[in-house]
């Protein structure tokens, strides 16, 4: 976590330096994604992402520093009243996670808020090294977003609770309902956009996940009940 927190600060200090010499006037609510702005209707900000977190020594059973990348895509759209609709998936090749829904931000002069929820679908297949398993799961993600706009850069926190709807395994042809708790845990992450060069804006984040069943891990076929601290950092373009 400490060599963590270590490149990241070194990566904000670059691109902090970077942005003093590269960046010009922008609209930020034009430029920026996790900063809680107001949209126009129909205005539209997509994002690509990799996302990057150490699981659990008891899970993967080694104490070697182990990343598990995520692949991300994800779309604000702009609807009336400050509401917007956003979506995304997520990808790790073996398991797919599908999120969509409604917030609703509100910005005051530099300061910005979001409330929403994300509903979510995943689903994973293992066929290899002798498995026939699949996974698949719905998630709700009640969540919360404060942000602020400097000259050249922003940086926003987002929270979100995590709670479990549904989930089913196949092993082979035998089908199970798991019995999981509803409330499955939180998260909280800190974020910072700013433009890298000409009009392109970059986000450096890193969120701390504090979770019961972290979907991206199933294939590691846990039995602990316990909850899991999982540190990730993202870094994402703005399209």
């Amino acid at each position: 976590m400490k060599l963590l927190l270590r490149s990241y600060l070194l990566l904000i200090f670059i691109a902090a330096l970077s942005a003093n010499v590269l960046a010009q006037q922008f609209n930020m609510n034009e430029k920026t994604f996790y900063y809680p702005h107001t949209y126009s209707k129909n205005q539209m900000i997509g994002s690509l992402g990799l996302s990057t977190a150490k699981l659990p020594e008891d899970v993967v059973e080694t104490d070697d520093v182990f990343r598990a990348p995520l692949f991300s895509y994800r779309l604000k759209y702009g609807l009336p009243e400050n509401f917007i609709a956003e979506g995304g998936v997520e990808t790790n090749l073996i398991t797919f996670h599908f999120s969509a829904g409604p917030k609703w931000n509100y910005q005051f002069d530099r300061l910005g808020f979001s409330v929403g929820a994300d509903i979510a679908y995943w689903f994973g297949q293992l066929e290899q090294f002798g498995f026939d398993t699949k996974f698949n799961g719905w998630i709700m993600y009640p969540n919360l977003s404060a942000g602020y706009r400097f000259d050249k850069f922003t940086i926003s926190v987002k929270s979100e609770l995590v709670l479990n709807l549904a989930e089913t395994s196949i092993n082979g042809e035998t089908e199970i309902s798991n019995d999981l708790d509803f409330f499955n845990g939180w998260t909280i992450g800190l974020y910072f956009e700013q433009p890298l060069w000409n009009d392109q804006f970059v986000v450096l984040g890193i969120r701390s996940t504090f979770l019961n069943f972290y979907y991206p891990m199933w294939a590691a076929f846990s039995t602990f009940d316990r909850t899991y601290y999982i540190p990730e950092a993202t870094f994402t373009f703005i399209l």
